[in-house]
């Protein structure tokens, strides 16, 4: 059993430095506030759910979350920018056509969202035009909306998917940490913001900035867990019989949704999720020197009159034991066997419990093939003996190119990445190799000799 249950109580696992009290999730921190942060500029937001299939239920919700929290706070929709495969409101599981929820029984996120990028159109080349707005490469591309925001503007990005060392993962493909800082250096050279704020969720999400993003171009960024650690998914559904949501992105956006985010900082609501994700250590990277600004500096609109309605929504701390919800979180890499499990738990005939079990075990021995892929490309580079210690291993990356350049070709030679995320936690035994000395080229040739020809073509799960 892979699951875990959270056990409501108000207790700190990982703490910001600074916060010494435990407050209310929905409260404001009566902290120092940026005298006069107001910029006036129009605010920009790119939202991104670079995941499909109903198993990944959650990241489009999470998106579709984030699309309200914004049109809620008065933000124009012609600024916002929405990446999202789109494949759940109406999927042939759904039973409530048209509606993605994000907490239990919570209210429709999916209503009135616009959506630029569907289907094939959700791909990193897509993704990286976009922010750095490039609108011929974006004709006859789905809505072929970019980025348009000027030195004058504060741009938001929401990025959720699956991810690993490096990496973060697009429906077919992935996007790597040198691509997305290279777009982000164009973006600062070309005057394409005032400030940025990134909030990403995806697992070692924090080894896509760690090392990397620097600390004077006005982009500050938080992510849902450290360079060697997953993220976590939340409420799962027995009626739909998948994950509503990612604790990370459900505390941000839960605390957005009833917050003054005109006297709340940047920095206030990092400590507050922070404390409130339990399940993995959310951090912050970039540059802290506007951490002071209020939120609604970026998620707010400019100069509007919108009355906006405070959703009610069940906050993990001090609402979730009143409303008798047990709240259940896994790790995002064991969602899809989590649901399996949870289909075999809930069959109502022997018809569906075998053909529940049968998938399960199918999901399971998947894995194992793949881990052994893996194992077999250790084994070539550094030695049977070594292969334990190297696929054990989580540590911090200190060759980029190198990892890069080998969980590229995996991905192209062995096994698509972007379908099978869940095999990115393996890539850590690059990292590992990759940090004690062994060059990219050896790796790429022990992949060759273990995946060509390609013997392993796996569908979705």
């Amino acid at each position: 059993r892979m699951r875990v249950i959270v056990v409501l109580v108000c207790v700190v696992v990982c703490v910001f430095a600074g916060v010494s009290s435990a407050l209310p999730f929905y409260r404001v921190v009566d902290d120092v506030l940026k005298a006069n942060a107001t910029s006036q500029g129009d605010n920009w937001a790119v939202l991104v759910a670079g995941s499909n299939t109903w198993a990944n239920y959650r990241h489009q919700a999470d998106v579709c979350h984030a699309y309200q929290v914004l049109v809620e706070h008065g933000f124009s929709k012609d600024r916002i920018i929405v990446f999202m495969y789109d494949d759940i409101a109406n999927n042939f599981e759904n039973p409530n056509k048209g509606v993605i929820i994000n907490e239990p029984n919570g209210p429709n996120v999916y209503q009135n969202i616009a959506i630029d990028y569907k289907s094939r159109d959700v791909t990193p080349t897509n993704f990286l035009n976009v922010i750095k707005g490039d609108k011929q490469a974006m004709q006859g591309i789905g809505s072929g909306r970019v980025l348009e925001s000027t030195s004058a503007d504060n741009v938001f990005i929401n990025f959720v998917d699956h991810g690993g060392p490096g990496i973060i993962a697009f429906p077919s493909e992935m996007l790597s940490a040198t691509d997305l800082s290279n777009a982000m250096t164009y973006m600062h050279t070309n005057n394409m913001y005032n400030e940025l704020v990134f909030y990403l969720e995806a697992c070692e999400s924090g080894s896509m900035f760690d090392n990397i993003l620097p600390a004077n171009t006005n982009v500050w960024a938080t992510t849902a867990a450290d360079p060697t650690h997953s993220s976590y998914a939340i409420y799962y559904d027995q009626q739909l019989h998948t994950y509503l949501g990612d604790v990370y992105s459900v505390m941000w956006m839960q605390n957005s949704d009833v917050a003054n985010l005109n006297s709340l900082t940047l920095l206030q609501q990092y400590q507050l999720v922070a404390k409130e994700t339990n399940t993995s250590t959310v951090c912050q990277y970039g540059d802290s020197s506007f951490q002071y600004t209020p939120v609604g500096n970026f998620i707010e609109g400019k100069n509007t009159t919108t009355t906006r309605s405070v959703r009610k929504t069940m906050r993990l701390v001090g609402g979730m034991e009143d409303a008798g919800v047990d709240v259940e979180v896994i790790d995002s890499r064991d969602v899809e066997i989590g649901i399996l499990e949870h289909r075999v738990e809930e069959a109502q005939t022997a018809d569906e419990h075998a053909h529940a079990a049968s998938a399960l075990a199918a999901a399971k021995q998947q894995r194992v093939t793949v881990k052994t892929m893996f194992e077999r490309v250790v084994a070539v580079v550094a030695g049977e003996d070594s292969v334990d210690r190297h696929m054990e291993a989580r540590t911090k990356i200190a060759d980029l190119q190198c990892v890069e350049s080998s969980t590229k070709h995996f991905h192209a030679t062995c096994l698509n990445l972007g379908q099978h995320s869940w095999a990115l936690e393996h890539t850590f035994s690059f990292v590992s190799m990759c940090n004690e000395g062994a060059s990219a080229d050896v790796i790429r040739s022990a992949i060759d000799s273990v995946c060509k020809p390609k013997t392993f073509r796996f569908g979705k799960l």
